[in-house]
């Protein structure tokens, strides 16, 4: 996985699997793109789905951490989270979070969450924010059981038609203590 971080040098993150045992998580590989393009197409309908050069320029951007989880059967999703600075302090931002449809409701966004938490937490990041159709209440009640809260709205986000609800987290108040840095 790429890893970036606004406040250190890139590094990978350790991922680790706190929710099932049959689901793993791993970096994207960029021969990873069409399974994920058609994966991005069947959780988002057109205009809304990102394009192949879209995709792949969040999923490869310097700036972003792109994780895939799987399963024996294939790809059960994939989420990228993108960093940048606001007024002096590092930001997370969710780009896309992705669940094949056979795989919801198994713990797997859930992971995806996990792993992008714990790499705004790496990149000492103090927020993270997204964007959701007003019309996806499943995707707005797991953001808000994971703590999120409304922050605005955009009209005609998606589309020019469709208003999306912005949502934000406080990341750090949570952090677990950084380690201490060598001076030397």
């Amino acid at each position: 996985m790429t890893g970036w971080s606004c406040n250190r040098s890139r590094s990978a993150l350790p991922l680790q699997n706190k929710h099932s045992d049959s689901i793993g998580l791993r970096p994207v590989r960029r021969d990873d793109v069409d399974a994920l393009l058609a994966l991005d197409r069947a959780c988002f309908r057109p205009g809304i789905a990102y394009s192949r050069a879209e995709l792949q320029y969040f999923l490869f951007h310097a700036r972003s951490v792109s994780v895939l989880a799987e399963d024996e059967n294939g790809i059960a999703g994939f989420a990228i989270v993108k960093f940048h600075f606001e007024k002096g302090l590092c930001v997370g931002h969710i780009i896309t979070i992705d669940v094949a449809e056979a795989q919801r409701r198994r713990g797997v966004g859930r992971l995806l969450m996990d792993a992008l938490l714990a790499s705004c937490h790496q990149a000492e990041a103090t927020s993270l924010r997204l964007e959701v159709a007003v019309d996806n209440a499943g995707a707005i009640a797991f953001y808000e059981r994971l703590g999120f809260t409304e922050t605005g709205r955009i009209p005609g986000y998606y589309m020019g038609k469709l208003d999306a609800l912005t949502m934000g987290l406080a990341v750090q108040a949570d952090a677990p203590p950084a380690p201490p840095q060598n001076n030397r």
